[in-house]
């Protein structure tokens, strides 16, 4: 019997899809390889590399600037130590004062003098001036007990006893002053220092305190203030334009899984009134602010966190402005795909922030910086539009650059509207530095002992984050207000604000 002819055309189109299937494969694999390869990169960067994002001072030729420039060449070096020596030799060096070593020690320090005589025998002789050195002392903190003496005293008549009226006091009848509560709060919200370290701190200097006693001293202090924090959070909310964004805490949990659920902070920063708030959510879903913002109406400045979008993005009374921070970041990661077309919008938006800090350095009011705005970064911002979008049709879409212009141009009517009005920030900086301080913290003490304890570090954080806008010392304001809030009344209760607290503190 004789086999029938082979198909060849069935057989060779066979080929050519398999070829097909070989290439398309090949191909998503080195896309996966690049993906990777990029996210490594990202990643050696931020535990290695330097963490700024500014360009360097322009060259001659755009295409030679480098944004991660590790030093200068071996003939800038040679000319700048030329040009210094020369400088050195034409400038006479200034002559120090006496007593004055690289610091200026601060005028307000309190000064001991102490004479030194010489050894040998001074007389007959003429003194014909001296020399001081100033050296920095420091005296160990010092626990001491203070002691109320109220005299009493019976009335004439037999009808009572009169005595004096002891001050306020957080723990009534306890045995922490109100220094003492305000200095164990700040030193673990603000340095970051956990409890068991105070704690053996303090025994070194003679008072052993036990940890559940200093954790309820602790306690007592922020119900204190929960009037006032209330308070802050319903100032914080009626401004016009807040600053949000979120970070994650740890909290204990038994019912969770490992015992350790992850919570979250979400910081609304009101820049106007220099007012900061944390609120604790036990998840990073829209219920957050949906709950906080739902009476709102205004503008929120974000990240570009979908949560944010999906709550706010069709709203009618919040206008949504992103960070043009966080847009940048994602130009930087794309410089070593594109180093040419990244560079590029970085150059841009670097001539944005400058004239920011220019207006900054002039003190120029939010009218004032609005019109410059309008003048200056608006042509900036509309030529960067046109650019982006000519670009999208032309860059790779799954490239990091291509990343970059999608994550950009989609956004870009909510990072351009800052140049609307003076007011509102370029960027969502001002609430990410809020949050660094939790970062530190979070770093020592791990986390957080219940969900009821997250609530009131999302407090206490929020009060020393204000304390740190308005310049204000932490220790002073906390003392003072403990000293204060129970006999003051309420309509006046505002005056305990950080923001407002200089204006209406007793002095000493």
């Amino acid at each position: 019997m004789i086999n029938p002819a082979p198909d060849y055309k069935m057989l060779y189109e066979q080929e050519l899809k398999e070829k097909q299937k070989a290439l398309e494969l090949v191909n998503h694999q080195q896309k996966k390889i690049f993906s990777l390869s990029f996210e490594l990169d990202k990643l050696r960067k931020y535990i290695f590399g330097s963490k700024s994002e500014k360009l360097p001072h322009k060259t001659s030729d755009p295409q030679q600037i480098g944004l991660f420039d590790l030093g200068t060449s071996q003939a800038q070096k040679e000319e700048c130590s030329e040009k210094a020596v020369e400088k050195a030799q034409k400038t006479p060096a200034k002559k120090r004062e006496k007593g004055i070593g690289r610091m200026t020690l601060p005028e307000n320090l309190r000064r001991e003098t102490i004479i030194i005589e010489p050894l040998e025998d001074t007389s007959g002789c003429v003194r014909i001036g001296e020399e001081v050195t100033e050296v920095l002392e420091l005296v160990p903190a010092e626990f001491y007990v203070k002691r109320y003496v109220r005299p009493k005293y019976a009335r004439a008549s037999g009808d009572g006893v009169i005595i004096g009226v002891l001050p306020d006091r957080v723990i009534e009848k306890g045995i922490p002053s109100e220094s003492v509560i305000a200095q164990m709060s700040v030193d673990k919200y603000v340095y970051g220092m956990p409890l068991h370290r105070q704690l053996d701190k303090y025994g070194k200097l003679g008072v052993k305190i036990p940890a559940s006693t200093a954790s309820d001293w602790q306690i007592k202090g922020w119900r204190q203030l929960v009037p006032l924090w209330e308070l802050l959070r319903l100032m914080v909310l009626q401004q016009k334009y807040l600053q949000a964004d979120e970070t994650p805490l740890k909290v204990l949990d038994r019912d969770h899984k490992n015992g350790i659920h992850q919570g979250y902070l979400w910081v609304y920063h009101a820049p106007a009134d220099k007012l900061v708030l944390f609120d604790y959510q036990r998840g990073r879903s829209a219920n957050g602010p949906k709950i906080m913002l739902a009476d709102y109406k205004g503008i929120i400045q974000t990240d570009g966190y979908t949560v944010y979008e999906s709550l706010f993005g069709n709203s009618a009374s919040i206008i949504l402005v992103y960070c043009m921070a966080h847009a940048r970041r994602k130009f930087v990661d794309a410089l070593k795909d594109d180093k040419v077309k990244a560079t590029f919008v970085l150059g841009k938006m670097q001539e944005l922030y400058v004239l920011e800090q220019q207006m900054r350095d002039a003190g120029n009011s939010w009218e004032e910086r609005t019109i410059i705005r309008q003048e200056k970064a608006t042509p900036i911002l509309k030529e960067l539009k046109e650019w982006m979008l000519e670009q999208l049709h032309i860059v790779l879409p799954s490239s990091p650059l291509g990343q970059a212009l999608a994550y950009t141009s989609r956004r870009w009517e909510g990072l351009s509207a800052y140049a609307m009005h003076g007011q509102i920030e370029i960027d969502n900086n001002l609430a990410e530095n809020a949050i660094r301080t939790i970062a530190i913290g979070r770093k020592n003490y791990l986390f957080a002992g219940s969900h009821q304890a997250a609530e009131m570090t999302a407090a206490m954080y929020s009060f020393m984050a204000s304390c740190k806008r308005n310049n204000v010392d932490e220790v002073a304001w906390l003392k003072d207000v403990f000293e204060r809030i129970q006999s003051i009344k309420h309509k006046n209760l505002y005056q305990l604000l950080p923001n407002n607290w200089e204006q209406y503190r007793v002095k000493d």
